[in-house]
């Protein structure tokens, strides 16, 4: 099966949850036994936003993680602190908001070809994590380019966003002014609709 990590968490002494996206049952965990040992072979494949082939095991309580192997480490992002922070915060993202196998494949689609880009884009750009946040919101039936009292202006940069590829939102030109609204807008809209504090990743990361 193949999974995208999301997050991995202590369990017991040597254990660690593993959460993970998968095109084809969305959002799962498994128990990865003696992963956090040394001498595990497993560990270096379970970083956030990796790509990888797994197997799960069939367990009573907790499905158990089989053989692991990478598919692509994102070397790039992982040697820029930037990408690499912003990387970890979108799968951070996805795993406090989605449900255990709330299955959509769109998402799945949606995470591999972000990162794919941003793998081999020459910088990351706050604009293609709003990007990414109005294309998500969207799947998940929450479509801010519906909402009342927003600015022509405004909706016109969110349809973009919505609809446009990765290329056209990374080349975007916006006014300082102009952009800063329209970041505002999304983040209050995300924090709104999930109900759950989130970060502003305009201010940790692009500050």
């Amino acid at each position: 099966m193949q999974a995208i990590i999301l997050a991995r968490r202590d369990f017991r002494e040597s254990d660690q949850i593993i959460s993970f996206l998968t095109l084809e049952k969305g959002k799962m965990e498994v128990l990865a036994k003696g992963v956090k040992k040394i001498i595990s072979k497993n560990s270096a494949h379970l970083e956030p936003f990796s790509y990888v082939e797994l197997e799960i095991i069939k367990g009573k309580e907790l499905n158990h993680l089989g053989a692991v192997q990478s598919i692509d480490y994102f070397i790039n992002i992982r040697q820029d602190l930037q990408k690499s922070l912003i990387a970890g915060f979108i799968v951070s993202l996805l795993n406090k908001i989605l449900e255990i196998e709330e299955k959509d494949k769109r998402i799945f689609i949606l995470l591999k070809s972000w990162l794919k880009f941003v793998n081999n884009c020459s910088e990351i750009k706050l604009v293609m994590v709003d990007g990414f946040v109005v294309k998500l919101l969207f799947y998940l039936g929450l479509d801010i380019v519906s909402v009342e009292k927003t600015s022509r202006e405004l909706k016109k940069d969110l349809t973009i966003l919505l609809e446009g590829d990765w290329q056209l939102i990374f080349n975007l030109k916006f006014e300082k002014g102009e952009y800063e609204k329209l970041h505002r807008l999304i983040y209050k809209f995300l924090v709104f609709q999930i109900g759950k504090k989130i970060n502003d990743w305009g201010s940790f990361v692009f500050s």
